[in-house]
């Protein structure tokens, strides 16, 4: 029974089962432990809450240790520190007398098993919806690894490779993005070989905003350049260069900038279309596994 401690997690702290192991093994399982805390420390959970409904049952501390497997000092243990951290006592107990001896809980700690039941049935219930809508989703260990990706690159693009053309010393690799996108960049042979680039490889294609630039949709398009284009969802200001942020079909985003007194010019505003122009040069490709 653990004692009093700072909690490393949320109330309800959850976490994605054996993630790092199951690979293909099986599908992912999003999987939890419940604790409720008092001022972000651990109050009560699962087995607490079984120790209180084996006194409750038993009337002693050491019966309900037995009960529950726990040796009798991690059971006055955990009693003490929810009669500490509870409102009032939990547990109190009597010594000698006409009835004897004997522990008992409190009208408190009936409503806190009570309470705790009620919320871990919810828990699970969120549990299960969230692990149902993963399945829906067909969601994998795929959607871990982009998660996990830092980078200071603003524009971080999540696609499949469909072509990779040679040349004598690199090459056009050509990714697929979500909403049909295509987008091209130019590496050298030798990183198409040591990342493994062919048709169908997933990959990430990292593009920083000031190699963006942001453009109205009749601007040509320079030789060798990316032209994705869509609404303009957000511009930020500042001294210097302003921010724009294009909304593409797919959910694709993609952020560039442009010289604050070019906005009204080139008739960039939010809720317009505006494309992104970017030089296949600056795309920087890499892999997740």
């Amino acid at each position: 029974m653990p004692k009093s401690r700072k909690s490393p997690g949320p109330v309800a702290r959850s976490a994605l089962s054996q993630a790092s192991k199951v690979a293909a093994k099986g599908p992912l399982v999003v999987a939890g432990q419940l604790w409720l805390q008092i001022d972000e420390i651990a109050f009560l959970g699962e087995e607490r809450i079984a120790l209180l409904e084996q006194i409750d049952a038993c009337g002693s501390i050491t019966r309900a240790a037995q009960a529950v497997g726990i040796s009798y000092k991690a059971a006055w243990d955990a009693v003490d520190a929810m009669n500490t951290l509870a409102p009032s006592a939990v547990v109190v107990t009597a010594t000698g007398g006409r009835g004897g001896g004997g522990t008992r809980l409190t009208d408190e700690g009936h409503r806190l098993i009570a309470a705790f039941r009620t919320i871990a049935a919810e828990y699970r219930r969120f549990l299960a919806d969230v692990n149902a809508a993963l399945d829906d989703a067909g969601v994998d260990l795929n959607l871990l690894r982009r998660l996990s990706l830092h980078s200071s690159a603003r524009n971080q693009f999540f696609g499949r490779v469909v072509a990779v053309s040679a040349r004598m010393v690199d090459a056009e690799v050509e990714f697929e993005l979500p909403g049909d996108h295509r987008l091209r960049a130019g590496i050298t042979n030798e990183s198409v070989e040591s990342l493994g680039l062919r048709p169908g490889r997933e990959v990430w294609a990292l593009v920083k905003a000031v190699a963006v630039a942001i453009e109205h949709p009749s601007a040509p398009t320079p030789a060798g350049f990316n032209r994705l284009c869509g609404e303009v969802e957000r511009i930020t200001r500042s001294d210097g260069p302003a921010e724009v942020v294009l909304a593409l079909a797919g959910g694709v985003r993609v952020s560039g900038v442009i010289a604050a007194e070019q906005l009204a010019q080139h008739g960039i505003r939010e809720g317009e279309v505006a494309c992104a122009l970017f030089s296949g040069t600056s795309v920087i490709v890499g892999i997740s596994d």
